[in-house]
């Protein structure tokens, strides 16, 4: 008897802390051999292709014809009944809405992922549109998973899922050693780094204020950010009186940006966002101390003078002050780098994301009707 077919489904193919913890989970379970995974993700993307070479089976469709394509659900559907899944894991509600409209054939056990709630940090009417869709998504879903206790609050709060109802539960994320060892030498040293989207949410216009902040201070930056403020980032370098301690290198592969990290005596992560972000977990395991800012999903993870360095609002002006406080200060540096890196030993590791998942789609493919 053939292992149990799971559909992973992450419409954003671009590089990112949900893409490095959708590829893993795929590996874990392929490697444990109790699963059968198979990614469907965005055509020539980057997790396309690293899914691929991770030897992971891969489906492609195109997510993003338009916001609210009438055609989607209908083609997704199609693809689902030619894989033939015995479950379907939907991560953020792009993927997931799509399956929660009514009038159409049902997918079998949903397990929905909620990788931070986007909603709550846009104008209306799509705040508002937003949360009806993540209300409908968590009627229809078998199970919602969240990556944090915040989000776990917020569907609470925003009454998408109450925080009694038995199918919610919190996943965090993790990191798996093993995609550390032997990282390519980083090609140069810098004091600062930023990894993440050429997104609001990762704020990375931020920086180049935060650097002009800087002047003077000799401090050079790293900028690894790929995505849609990415012409909109190059041409703020370009414009800045720091712009020679900036350097941008676009989107990297995960183990170039790993690399880097080990060159690197600070992240920086202005994000205004997030659900629970793994590029900390990452720069922990390797010794890079943290500033980031003080919010949901960030905050959970991190104890600001214990781990990281959490700062209140979006200052650049705070930002560098608190930069050059702490480049200043090596053994709290290395304090919190050593707190960060048994934080990471003791609560982040991959292995545990994996068995709770692998626990979870066990109880929803029993509970099937064909399953009793």
């Amino acid at each position: 008897m053939s292992p149990p077919r799971i559909l992973q489904i992450l419409p954003d193919g671009s590089a990112g802390g949900g893409a490095t913890a959708v590829l893993g989970l795929c590996e874990d379970l392929m490697r444990s051999g109790a699963f059968e995974p198979t990614l469907l993700t965005q055509p020539g993307s980057p997790v396309a292709a690293s899914a691929a070479a991770a030897g992971i089976p891969v489906a492609t469709l195109d997510f993003f014809t338009a916001r609210l394509d009438p055609r989607l659900p209908v083609r997704l559907r199609r693809l689902i009944a030619r894989i033939r899944p015995d479950l379907v894991h939907a991560h953020g509600a792009r993927a997931a809405l799509p399956l929660a409209m009514p009038g159409l054939q049902p997918v079998g056990p949903l397990a929905y992922t909620v990788h931070g709630y986007h909603h709550a940090n846009k104008t209306l009417p799509w705040r508002w549109l937003g949360r009806a869709a993540e209300r409908r998504i968590a009627r229809r879903a078998d199970a919602v998973i969240f990556v944090s206790e915040g989000d776990r609050a917020r569907a609470d709060r925003e009454a998408i899922l109450p925080r009694d109802d038995a199918r919610g539960r919190v996943i965090p994320n993790g990191i798996d050693p093993a995609d550390f060892v032997a990282l390519p030498p980083a090609e140069a040293r810098f004091d600062l780094i930023f990894a993440g989207r050429a997104h609001p949410q990762k704020n990375p216009l931020l920086l180049v204020e935060i650097m002009e902040r800087l002047a003077g201070s000799g401090l050079t930056l790293l900028m690894i950010s790929g995505g849609p403020l990415e012409t909109a980032l190059e041409a703020r370098i370009a414009k800045s009186p720091a712009r020679a301690a900036i350097t941008h290198v676009g989107a990297r592969p995960r183990r170039d940006i790993l690399a880097a990290f080990r060159a690197a005596r600070l992240l920086v992560m202005p994000s205004l966002w997030e659900g629970l972000p793994i590029t900390p977990l990452e720069a922990l395991h390797l010794g890079l101390p943290i500033l980031a800012s003080n919010v949901d999903g960030t905050s959970e993870l991190l104890t600001d003078g214990v781990d990281a360095c959490l700062i209140d609002g979006f200052s650049a002006d705070r930002y560098a002050a608190a930069i050059r406080e702490l480049l200043g200060d090596p053994p709290r540096l290395a304090r919190l780098a050593a707190n960060g890196r048994r934080l990471v030993a003791t609560r982040h590791l991959r292995q545990l994301n994996a068995e709770a998942h692998a626990a979870l789609y066990r109880r929803l493919l029993a509970a099937r009707p064909d399953a009793q």
